[in-house]
């Protein structure tokens, strides 16, 4: 058996969303962790606001998801399982890209920007502190600060000391939709990376600022200007080889072609590997289908789930209709 980091809920949905740039809202709904992951899930979705584009649900290896698509409807629907959630009664988690906001300049992606150490530690707030300063550092590159960011996800390999990363994340990004989530790390390694979206000011496009780490792999920073954007749903690897993976980014550009939108431009790349081989392989045949010259802003680490599938990679993304 294979372990499928993730799961789509429901696979005759929609497989992706054009949605007007310029209004774009990020919530981040955490509810009270009591009930059952079906209340949770309701008492989440009722905090929601606006018009729903896209959910993104957070929640443990373990659970049932088969309710999901019943609570939850929106053209794109994600379910990542992750190791733990912030508080040990929490259930799930929930992040939703909706109309209500107001970005006239567009919107600017920033990579997970990554602090590792080759050795475990339940305290992770200071490599958060790290992490965050290489995300400010990517905002000074585009001609941003810190209130300018809408939305900041940190994957962690630790939730020991989640009050004092809740408060560093808080006091810097004082207007963004925060979430923070433990992934499985291999053991004797720690973890931390933050991907964000920030409201442009102006035109930006695509950058890897002095500072940050140099990567033909992707760019930290990302600007779409147009005037619609495509989300697209999740697809995956059919089987965990190099067929597998080039058969799920073809079946990502036919979807991605239907709404006006290409692979060669694409913003921000979400990818989910469940392994080290997956990974490998995502690394060689990705830039058969994005741009070499302009890599995507990107955040790939592994995300160990529970499934059967013989999928062992899943990918979305998001790139402008021209």
């Amino acid at each position: 058996m294979r372990f499928l980091l993730f799961l789509l809920a429901v696979p005759a949905m929609p497989q992706g969303v054009v949605t007007p740039t310029d209004s774009l809202r990020f919530q981040v709904i955490n509810p009270e962790p009591k009930g059952t992951l079906t209340e949770q899930l309701e008492r989440a979705e009722s905090k929601v606001k606006g018009r729903v584009y896209r959910y993104r649900v957070f929640v443990r290896p373990e659970a049932d998801v088969k309710p999901f698509s019943i609570t939850l409807r929106a053209p794109v629907l994600t379910i990542v399982r992750v190791a733990a959630l912030q508080h040990k009664d929490q259930k799930v988690s929930l992040e939703a890209v909706t109309s209500g906001g107001k970005n006239p300049h567009g919107l600017v992606f920033i990579s997970g920007e990554g602090v590792t150490k080759n050795e475990t530690t339940p305290k992770v707030a200071p490599m958060v502190t790290s992490a965050l300063d290489n995300v400010d550092k990517a905002l000074r590159a585009a001609q941003l600060a810190p209130p300018d960011v809408l939305s900041l996800t940190c994957y962690i390999s630790s939730l020991d000391d989640i009050a004092d990363v809740r408060k560093l994340t808080s006091s810097r990004y004082p207007k963004a939709a925060r979430n923070h989530l433990q992934v499985p790390i291999p053991f004797g390694r720690a973890l931390v990376e933050c991907e964000a979206v920030a409201r442009a000011r102006g035109a930006v496009g695509f950058l890897s600022p002095e500072g940050l780490p140099k990567s033909p792999n992707f760019s930290h920073v990302a600007g779409v200007s147009a005037k619609k954007l495509y989300w697209s749903g999740v697809y995956t690897s059919p089987s965990c080889d190099e067929t597998g993976v080039r058969k799920m980014y073809q079946d990502l550009a036919a979807g991605a072609k239907k709404e006006g939108a290409s692979l060669d431009q694409v913003a921000f790349s979400y990818l989910y590997p469940d392994s080290q081989q997956a990974i490998d392989l995502i690394r060689n045949i990705r830039f058969g289908f994005y741009s070499r010259e302009r890599p995507p802003a990107s955040t790939m680490i592994l995300f160990n789930g529970a499934g059967d599938s013989d999928a062992c990679a899943a990918v979305e993304v998001a790139a402008p209709v021209q």
